[in-house]
């Protein structure tokens, strides 16, 4: 028999313990805190690596090119694949 308000017994060991920790809110919270966290350190090695390669860069200008001289016509065809 159970007491009123208090479980019976037959599934504490199937809660996951943070759930069990800290109620469905606070293991909600603990994830989304998680996410946004992981999130804000992308965005924050995006950062990093874009000042590194800006501030490498020629001030010429020519690395910051890239393959704007490349061209197909440099003795590749596009029919190569298909028995050409």
């Amino acid at each position: 028999m159970t007491i009123p308000g208090q479980a019976c017994g037959c599934g504490e060991e199937q809660i996951p313990w943070m759930l069990a920790r800290f109620g469905l809110l606070g293991a909600g919270a603990l994830v989304l805190g998680t996410l946004v966290v992981m999130l804000l350190a992308g965005w924050g090695l995006a950062t990093v690596v874009w000042l590194v390669r800006r501030r490498r860069s020629d001030p010429g200008g020519e690395a910051a090119d890239g393959l704007r001289a490349f061209d197909w016509s440099d003795g590749e065809s596009g029919d190569r694949h298909h028995g050409g």
